[in-house]
């Protein structure tokens, strides 16, 4: 299991590994139930990464908007698992989505009362 944390502006982090050809990186991303994607990252964190965009990605933003993001491949190690994902690139924080707690089995759970997040197989 994952032990994360409910943030001050509550929203739910949990804490991955995310790395490819320059290194890897410990990181506390955002769950974002909206993003149907596996994960994004900002341009600082994609370059200290070695990530290369492979094509732009359109994303359906939630005011219906559709932006023209760049997105690369990168591992990510949950719990001992490495899994190769597909990442955007973005300015803000880091933020996983759905796309990749549904690939790898995962249960979220947000407990409000106790500001506790956790990620469990």
């Amino acid at each position: 299991m994952i032990q994360g944390l409910l943030r001050k502006d509550n929203r739910p982090a949990i804490p991955l590994s995310i790395g490819w050809s320059l290194g890897i990186q410990k990181i506390v991303a955002i769950v974002d139930t909206g993003f149907s994607g596996e994960i994004k990252v900002s341009p600082d964190v994609a370059n200290e990464l070695g990530l290369t965009p492979t094509h732009i990605q359109p994303v359906l933003l939630a005011n219906e908007e559709i932006a023209k993001v760049p997105a690369s491949l990168a591992f990510v190690v949950i719990e001992g698992e490495k899994e190769e994902v597909g990442v955007l690139v973005a300015k803000g924080v880091p933020v996983i989505g759905v796309g990749l707690l549904s690939r790898l089995g995962f249960k979220l759970t947000v407990d409000f009362k106790a500001r506790a997040v956790s990620l469990e197989k």
